[in-house]
């Protein structure tokens, strides 16, 4: 479902095309269309990955997005930007609101945790995947030291998110505990009509996509 989710977020302007820059990845080659710039917008390929079952009971796919990383550090436009967001295709992201939500913290070495869904469990806060916001300093850390996760840490069996938490962790990358940057029904909740919020999850048809997305970015009165 993802191809023509995108294309109807390329089509309308919105999502990941109200950022300043944006990427788009997938395993096949596949063109979304034109931006609204006149721009063909199309995939970045990365290799094909199998996607096991991780400790948790969600995809094992660490490994697949260690490759999707290592192509965004590849680009090296992650430089021209204070945050770089990996996005989920069915997130509904709101570029203006995540840009105030993350403004004071620009220069900072951080990365964000977004949902403190147990907060008496030792591994919450932490970040949910479906919008993974890091600061151009934890860019450059993880440019610089992946290859010491990849050696040193055992995420075979981890999901991508729970990854990342830890590589940036174990590479000594600031946290900023920010919970309105992501409202996520796998987390305690998506109200798309909160004003506030920079972003909700998930919304896999294009039509339950565009309502959250008329109902969040509506003017409010």
């Amino acid at each position: 479902y993802e191809g023509p989710l995108l294309k109807s977020h390329l089509d309308q302007g919105a999502g990941i095309f109200t950022c300043d820059g944006y990427d788009v990845f997938a395993n096949t080659p596949y063109t979304l269309g034109t931006s609204k710039d006149g721009i063909e917008v199309s995939a970045v390929l990365i290799p094909k990955i199998s996607v096991g079952v991780s400790q948790d009971g969600t995809a094992g796919n660490a490994k697949l997005f260690m490759a999707v990383w290592d192509k965004v550090i590849a680009g090296n436009r992650f430089r021209d930007y204070d945050f770089t967001i990996k996005v989920d295709p069915d997130a509904v992201l709101i570029g203006w609101r995540i840009r105030d939500h993350m403004r004071p913290h620009i220069g900072e070495n951080a990365y964000v945790v977004n949902c403190n869904k147990f907060p008496n469990s030792p591994n919450f806060p932490m970040m949910f995947g479906a919008v993974e916001i890091f600061s151009r300093l934890a860019m450059v850390a993880y440019a610089e030291g992946s290859w010491k996760c990849g050696t040193q840490l055992p995420w075979k069996s981890w999901g991508e998110d729970y990854y990342m938490t830890h590589c940036l962790d174990f590479l000594h990358v600031g946290r900023i505990a920010d919970f309105g940057v992501l409202g996520d029904n796998v987390c305690t909740g998506a109200n798309c009509a909160d004003q506030y919020t920079g972003s909700f999850h998930p919304f896999k048809s294009i039509d339950s996509w565009m309502k959250c997305w008329g109902q969040a970015t509506i003017p409010s009165r």
